[in-house]
């Protein structure tokens, strides 16, 4: 839809004064005193009923101000932003993503769930094995950054420390420079060649590592502002699953996107949002950063913290 420029601004006016963190109607009169508005109260009234006869506002009860409807949600952040071409091919550290998630939970009362970095497609330097306790060893699967996965495995029947360097140095022949799945095909492949005490547990050893490195992980940071905010009767299934439906949502797409209420898998819940950006390795996608918000949340502000991350990147 077109509109004239005067209904624009006034519309862009509702949508910054009603998503600031409280949500609530917008009347004509504080729209009227908004600096750079030049406008009286009258005009700004006969836009909003425009704009609401274009049903991007309607009003809750009579006198009680506009708010957007979810066509006016989705009519301003593709008119009003570039989402597209905001933090494209995002690259950033596993630190960074969780700083990040724990910093925009607490700046704008939100949610963030995020995928963690796929631990099978990184590669290995070094593989140490650590006597753990009395039934396991501890497995390091270390990258050149030093950081490692680590993963308990059971000791076999001989768990001497001349065995468990044996089986050290196997690792690292089929781990070193290898990614993580490709190490476990390996070990599958290369089995005869294991130190005989171990061939016992190699099997059991192979799955448990799979199991491990194979499973997908996610972080969930400030779930509770959505229970203080919004009126769910049911609790939110928020994590890898959701994560999963986001992604077959949003395949393909790079860069900020936006999906509105009737877009979600929240049935009795309306007033959520979810703003996604995937982020890439090597431009290798990975997952996604998503934030789940009230629709009330201060849209334009979160927005403009991932601009500052696409062009800190570039």
């Amino acid at each position: 839809m077109k509109l004239n420029p005067r209904d624009q601004q006034i519309f862009s006016a509702v949508m910054s004064l009603y998503c600031n963190g409280e949500g609530q109607p917008v009347a004509s009169t504080r729209i009227a005193k908004q600096k750079g508005m030049a406008v009286c109260s009258a005009t700004v009234r006969n836009a909003m009923a425009r704009l609401e006869k274009e049903g991007l506002l309607y009003s809750p009860h009579t006198s009680a101000g506009r708010v957007p409807t979810n066509a006016g949600f989705d009519y301003w952040l593709s008119e009003f932003f570039a989402l597209p071409e905001i933090a494209t091919y995002w690259q950033p550290q596993q630190a960074q993503l969780v700083e990040l998630a724990h910093g925009l939970s607490q700046r704008y009362k939100v949610c963030c769930c995020v995928g963690l970095p796929q631990v099978s497609s990184q590669l290995v330097f070094r593989v140490e094995v650590l006597d753990f306790d009395g039934s396991n060893w501890l497995i390091l699967l270390i990258d050149r950054a030093g950081q490692s996965h680590n993963i308990c495995i059971s000791k076999p029947e001989d768990s001497s420390d001349a065995v468990r360097y044996q089986f050290a140095t196997w690792l690292n022949t089929v781990f070193s420079q290898q990614t993580l799945m490709e190490g476990l095909y390996r070990m599958q492949a290369m089995a005869s060649t294991a130190p005989h005490n171990c061939h016992d547990s190699l099997t059991q050893w192979t799955r448990q590592l799979s199991q491990k490195l194979g499973s997908d992980n996610s972080i969930v940071v400030g779930e509770n502002y959505l229970y203080r905010q919004v009126d769910c009767q049911t609790s939110l299934n928020i994590g890898v699953s959701f994560l999963n439906f986001v992604e077959d949502k949003l395949a393909f797409k790079n860069g900020l996107s936006v999906l509105n209420t009737e877009q979600l898998p929240f049935t009795d819940c309306n007033e959520l949002m979810v703003i996604s950006v995937p982020y890439f390795n090597n431009h290798e996608y990975q997952s996604r950063f998503c934030i789940i918000c009230p629709k009330s949340a201060q849209i334009e502000a979160i927005i403009q913290e991932f601009e500052l991350i696409g062009s800190s990147a570039s």
